[in-house]
């Protein structure tokens, strides 16, 4: 029996450019030490597989392709400021800012011994295939 599968990958890229913390606190887009999810890159690939749910709409149309989305990791680790910076559409883009925004704390980014406010884009990919059972 064929079945609708769909394959996520996460890469972590930080904000281009380099940018100074203003007095407005304004979060960081290159820091010493990047900001990480609890457990590394494979917890977090098995969080967002875990959670993420392929919009019927986007299945239906059979649309596949990338969301990125830019988030902030606070001081204390928690996630803000979401904000889709490359759009998919057909449902993804809020399905991967629901997941997002249900992720534990994150280890905050830092520079030096300071943690500080940081921005990431985490880029998730849709894609639909075939599973074949063994």
């Amino acid at each position: 029996m064929k079945k609708l599968f769909f394959i996520l990958t996460l890469c972590v890229f930080s904000a281009t450019g380099l940018s100074a913390q203003t007095q407005k606190n304004e979060p960081l887009a290159q820091v010493e030490q990047v900001a990480e999810y609890p457990g590394g890159m494979k917890s977090l690939f098995a969080f967002v597989s875990t959670h993420l749910k392929y919009p019927k709409a986007a299945r239906d149309k059979n649309i596949q392709g990338k969301v990125f989305i830019q988030l902030v990791v606070e001081e204390d680790g928690r996630i803000s400021e979401t904000e889709i910076v490359k759009s998919l559409g057909y449902g993804c883009d809020e399905e991967v800012t629901r997941v997002v925004k249900a992720m534990p704390r994150w280890t905050p980014g830092r520079n030096g011994n300071m943690a500080v406010r940081s921005s990431l884009v985490l880029p998730i990919m849709f894609a639909l295939g075939e599973k074949t059972s063994k």
